[in-house]
């Protein structure tokens, strides 16, 4: 299939819209709609909170003339079918690992018609359309028949976060701005009962992270995704997750690639954060680091601990449970990292001296550390065993509980930087540091060299 035999299509069924329309001497029929938009809107660190209106709107609806005109004068243009005859048989095998189970011919004429219904409602939409505009189609349809990457940008609509500044661009495709009234503005049928915005129900989200890549399939779009939301949970102690996620993919063979979707209902704002103006450049370069870091192998042997200890932080920082068990999540968590299986017996005394050791490279109370360490532990013991749980422990755990999540978030930070060592070993360190000035001095070295300037950060 030539490039230049889809432009030549599109121009002339541009084209023969046109004559049709004259020739027929068809105006769309208004469609209604209601239009929900935004009067005033306030988004602070201590309140996000909005009003808004409707209005009755109509727009013109092309839906079933773009049909008929379809119908009557394209899919029956020799050059369409024997196009579509092309494309089915070169890209057979592609074709199928699109559409798996379909038939070939009849695919390759349902996507052939959907590139020129694109073309169609991009004029209609904008009242005119550059030849150039055209050739992108065109390359565009071609390159999603070859399997290649294709374009994709989420809007997530985020709860846990404020930004003290109006954006920050993290990187060339990840941006993190405040809302805006247009932001919450949405339109749907006037008696259609499509669900509403999720904020709406829950609240106005803080800010807004849109993120743009190039991927060959979602998969790879969520783990990058999950990254860099992995690493604003790491920068500070903040419990940020995505309200509502948009998702648009940048394709003329469908029809759709428009989708929405909703948090997970039993996430909650345990801990929000701040990002002030004067951290802009650590909070990008902390960001970037670790989204680079976290691009490991979650099967892999050698991150599994990696992996288990930061799933447990997530579910502490988001999940909507009682603080008792947030705190027992918290504390295995530091389990996963800094004791072995061998030794279990003593896990409260190393967890807390280990930890207490390692934290005091950072410019932590080292006493403080160990006391609190050993109290959570104890409390993780009466919850794992089913114990009751008076007040004045869980108001006890309610005031403790961010502390020993930060001991977690700042030792991930560690493990993770320092992941090329591998856990085994720096848990040897540990132990060995404590009682020998020289691998005191080794571990303070290894630190040094790879947390370098992020202390401050460690010490949020």
């Amino acid at each position: 299939m030539k490039i230049t035999d889809l432009i030549n299509l599109g121009k002339k069924a541009l084209k023969m819209f046109d004559d049709y329309i004259a020739e027929k001497k068809v105006e769309p029929p208004m469609r209604v709609y209601i239009r929900h938009f935004v009067t005033d809107l306030e988004i602070s660190e201590t309140r996000c909170g909005w009003q808004g209106s409707s209005e009755i709107i109509q727009k013109p609806d092309w839906a079933k003339i773009v049909f008929d005109f379809m119908e009557e004068r394209i899919k029956p243009l020799p050059e369409f079918k024997q196009l579509s005859q092309t494309i089915a048989k070169r890209y057979k095998s592609n074709i199928n690992e699109l559409a798996k189970g379909c038939n070939e011919e009849t695919q390759s004429a349902f996507w052939l018609e959907t590139f020129i219904r694109k073309l169609i409602y991009e004029k209609l939409g904008k009242g005119c359309i550059s030849e150039d505009t055209i050739i992108e189609y065109a390359s565009l349809f071609k390159s999603e028949l070859e399997l290649s990457p294709l374009e994709y940008n989420y809007k997530h609509y985020l709860e846990g976060i404020f930004l003290e500044p109006e954006s920050i661009r993290i990187n060339d495709n990840v941006i993190i701005r405040k809302t805006q009234k247009e932001d919450l503005e949405y339109i749907r049928d006037l008696f259609s009962d499509t669900i509403r915005p999720r904020y709406m129900y829950v609240g106005v989200p803080s800010a807004i992270l849109e993120i743009t890549i190039i991927a060959k399939d979602e998969r790879e779009c969520q783990e990058y995704i999950n990254r860099i939301f992995n690493s604003l949970r790491l920068y500070k102690l903040c419990s940020v997750y995505p309200i509502e996620i948009i998702q648009t993919k940048r394709t003329v063979i469908w029809p759709g690639g428009l989708s929405h979707s909703w948090s997970h209902k039993s996430y909650l704002s345990f801990k929000r954060a701040t990002i002030r103006g004067s951290e802009i450049d650590t909070f990008v370069d902390f960001i970037n680091l670790m989204e680079q870091k976290l691009n490991f192998n979650e099967e892999d042997k050698k991150y599994r601990t990696l992996y288990i200890s930061l799933d447990r932080y997530n579910n502490a920082l988001l999940e909507a449970i009682d603080v008792e068990r947030k705190l027992m999540t918290a504390v295995m968590g530091l389990e996963s990292l800094l004791t072995f299986e061998k030794d279990r017996g003593e896990n409260a005394f190393k967890l807390s001296m280990r930890c207490a050791k390692l934290l005091g490279f950072i410019g932590f109370d080292v006493e403080k550390v160990k006391k609190l360490i050993e109290e959570a532990y104890n409390y993780r013991n009466k919850v794992a065993h089913g114990s009751y749980i008076s007040q004045k422990v869980r108001r006890r755990i309610s005031e403790i509980l961010p502390e020993i999540l930060n001991y977690l978030r700042v030792s991930l930070i560690i493990f993770i930087l320092c992941q090329d060592i591998g856990k085994d070993k720096i848990v040897e360190m540990i132990d060995k540091s404590m009682i020998s000035e020289d691998a005191h001095i080794d571990l303070k070295k290894l630190l040094e060299k790879n947390i370098g300037n992020l202390m401050e950060i460690l010490n949020k």
